[in-house]
C-alpha cells in the first residue's frame, strides 16, 4: 500500500506593527518633509542652517527608533495593510523636492557673505544719487562694438551716510558718452547707515541673494519637480509595495544608508565648513540620493 505524506501547512505572511512604529513612521517622514520645506523657503538665510540641521536629526532620530519599534512590536499574521493615499502623496512629493533643496542648497553662499548681506541691508543697501568730488585718475576711453561709447575713470566721491560726509575712492567707475567730471551726480550702490569706514561703495551692488526660495533657480527647476512628483504619486497611489510600509533590514538598511550618505555629503553647506573646494560638488552629488533611496527600497520590497 502506499502511503501518501501529510502536505505541510502553508506558511501565512507576518508582520511587525504597533502604535510606536506608526508613529515613529510618521514623526521620521514628516520632520524630514519640514526640514526640506524650510530648508527651500530659506528659514535660515545663510550658514549655518540651524533650523534645517535640526530638522534633519530629528528625522534620523525617528528613523532609528522606527526600526527599534519594529523589532519589537507584536507580530501579526498575515498582509501587512496597503499604503493610504497620505503615505503615497508625501512620499511622492517628498523625494523630488528633498532633491531639489539638495541641488539649490549647492548654490548656498558661504556665512561670511550672508553675514555681510545682512548687516548691509539692515544698514538700507541700495543704489543711491552721489555727487563726484574729483578724478583719481585720467579717464580711458573704451568703444565696444554693442556699445555706446564709455570712459572708464577711478572717482573720488563725496559720499552722505547717517554719521557724515565721507570721501571715498572707487575704481574703475564707468560713464557713457562723456569723461566723469567734479560736481556731476552718478549712482552707486551703499549702506548709509553703516557706520564701517571701509563700508562697500560699488558701482555694481548687485548680490547674490541668501536663502533659496523666490530665485531664478526655484523657476528652472520647478517643471522637473512638478513631473516627477506626479509621476511618482501616479505610482504609488496605484502600486505601492506593501512592504515599503514595515521594516525588513535587507530593504530598509541600505535606504537608511544611501539617506544617510546624502546628508553627509550636506553636511558642510548647512553647517558653512570648509571643505577645501569640495563642498559645492558634495552638495550636487547628494541630489542622487533620495531618488536612490526610493528606488532601492521600491525594488527590495516589491
Amino acid at each position: 500500500m502506499v502511503q501518501l505524506e501529510k502536505a505541510s501547512p502553508r506558511k501565512r505572511p507576518a508582520y511587525r506593527r504597533s502604535a510606536w512604529t506608526t508613529l515613529t513612521g510618521w514623526g521620521t517622514l514628516l520632520s524630514a518633509a519640514a526640514a526640506v520645506g524650510c530648508a527651500l523657503w530659506g528659514v535660515s538665510p545663510y550658514p549655518p542652517l540651524i533650523v534645517e540641521t535640526g530638522l534633519v536629526a530629528l528625522a534620523v532620530v525617528f528613523a532609528v527608533a522606527w526600526i527599534v519599534a519594529s523589532l519589537r512590536a507584536p507580530l501579526r499574521t498575515g498582509l501587512p495593510p496597503a499604503g493610504g493615499r497620505g503615505l503615497a502623496w508625501l512620499v511622492a512629493w517628498l523625494v523630488p523636492l528633498a532633491t531639489l533643496a539638495c541641488f539649490d542648497l549647492g548654490f548656498m553662499v558661504s556665512p561670511e557673505y550672508g553675514r555681510e548681506t545682512e548687516r548691509l541691508e539692515a544698514a538700507g543697501f541700495g543704489r543711491y544719487s552721489v555727487t563726484v568730488a574729483r578724478l583719481a585718475g585720467d579717464p580711458v576711453r573704451g568703444n565696444a562694438s554693442d556699445e555706446p561709447v564709455y570712459f572708464e575713470t577711478d572717482l573720488v566721491l563725496r559720499v552722505p551716510y547717517e554719521n557724515g560726509l565721507r570721501e571715498v575712492t572707487v575704481p574703475g567707475m564707468y560713464t557713457r558718452y562723456e569723461p566723469p567730471k567734479a560736481g556731476m551726480s552718478i549712482d552707486v550702490h551703499y549702506a548709509p547707515g553703516d557706520p564701517r569706514p571701509d563700508s562697500p561703495v560699488l558701482e555694481d551692488g548687485r548680490r547674490w541673494g541668501t536663502g533659496v526660495i523666490g530665485t531664478r533657480l526655484i523657476l528652472v527647476t520647478f517643471m522637473p519637480v512638478f513631473f516627477a512628483g506626479a509621476l511618482l504619486t501616479g505610482l504609488l497611489r496605484h502600486d505601492m509595495p506593501r512592504g515599503m510600509r514595515r521594516f525588513a533590514a535587507p530593504v530598509h538598511l541600505p535606504a537608511l544608508g544611501i539617506a544617510l550618505l546624502g546628508l553627509l555629503l550636506l553636511l558642510p553647506t548647512a553647517l558653512g565648513l570648509d571643505a577645501g573646494g569640495l563642498t559645492r560638488p558634495a552638495a550636487f552629488l547628494s541630489c542622487v540620493t533620495p531618488g536612490a533611496a526610493l528606488a532601492w527600497v521600491w525594488r527590495r520590497s516589491s
